[in-house]
């Protein structure tokens, strides 16, 4: 049975209040598709890198945004390759969870789980679903929800590597699954390791006490804090945060036509269309297809010779 109790406080309440405007603000505010795919993109590296910071990875930022800036990589080290899975499970959930009608799964994480590890679990799988059973059973808040399922998962060690990051991801669906997803720009765990101090004592309080209305306030304190950033940035573009090359956000005319071929209703294209519609190497189509995927314009589906691609 599950050992979970909490309050909404009057700070946790304010919190949530200010935070539910501030979202309406940021739905609400026009920007250009342009600005929206660097706001977007940034927030992605930006969860990945604090996520993995957090989970023990040793790269430092900048190494993780060349890994994720470069189209085509060389042989890498687990840490390296622990960078692109994550952002594979970001893109996963960004593809998979918003506005979804289905109920979060034990089913469901353990297939997210296979993307940044292997799947497997250190108890039965109806553990897991008991968790996620608990947490959908009564209508909550969605930011209570993803704060309650982050410590109970970490808590629970329920598999049997990356407990901490599957957790990180946990909070991720419930957030994009009911519409908490800020169009994708905030990126709450940033304050996590800005201040890594204050992180870590709410964090190991958590882990230890049954009442989680700390963290509550804790958890819903950095996403306000972000979410104000990101809505005082869209009302003030800041200068780039990221050392990128302008061309990395630059495509060419051939790039632009895969995308447009794609705004068709149910539209996918493989590697081996491009060759021929374009008259260019298997290369040249598949450094394409990586630079559409890397900025968060293409989903891939599939492994090997079955890979398909459509448009976001």
């Amino acid at each position: 049975m599950l050992n979970i109790s909490y309050n909404i406080s009057p700070r946790l309440r304010e919190h949530l209040a200010r935070i539910e405007d501030l979202r309406k603000k940021i739905l609400l505010t026009p920007i250009s598709p342009a600005n929206a795919l660097k706001l977007r993109w940034e927030a992605t590296f930006n969860r990945t890198y604090c996520s993995l910071k957090l989970s023990g990875n040793s790269l430092k930022k900048q190494e993780m945004l060349n890994i994720l800036a470069e189209i085509a990589h060389k042989k890498m080290n687990n840490d390296q390759k622990e960078v692109l899975k994550y952002k594979e499970a970001l893109d996963y959930i960004a593809r998979t969870w918003p506005g979804s009608v289905n109920s979060i799964s034990a089913k469901e994480l353990i297939e997210l789980h296979k993307i940044i590890g292997n799947g497997h679990l250190r108890v039965p799988q109806g553990g897991l679903q008991h968790l996620l059973d608990y947490l959908q059973a009564k209508s909550e808040n969605p930011i209570i929800q993803a704060g309650v399922a982050n410590i109970e998962m970490e808590k629970m060690q329920l598999f049997k590597q990356h407990n901490k990051l599957i957790a990180n991801l946990a909070s991720c669906v419930f957030l994009y699954k009911y519409g908490y997803d800020f169009r994708g720009f905030v990126a709450y765990e940033t304050q996590w390791v800005e201040d890594n101090e204050n992180y870590r004592q709410n964090n190991q309080r958590a882990l230890e006490s049954v009442n989680m209305t700390l963290w509550l306030e804790y958890f819903a304190s950095c996403i306000l804090q972000q979410a104000e950033l990101v809505a005082a940035s869209l009302e003030k573009p800041k200068a780039k945060t990221l050392e990128l090359r302008e061309s990395f956000w630059r495509l060419n005319e051939r790039q632009k036509s895969i995308l447009s071929y794609l705004d068709s209703p149910q539209a996918t294209i493989i590697n081996r269309q491009i060759q021929r519609r374009f008259k260019t190497s298997q290369i040249t189509a598949s450094r394409d297809l990586a630079k559409l995927v890397n900025l968060g314009l293409l989903f891939s589906h599939g492994k090997g010779r079955s890979v398909y691609y459509t448009k976001i």
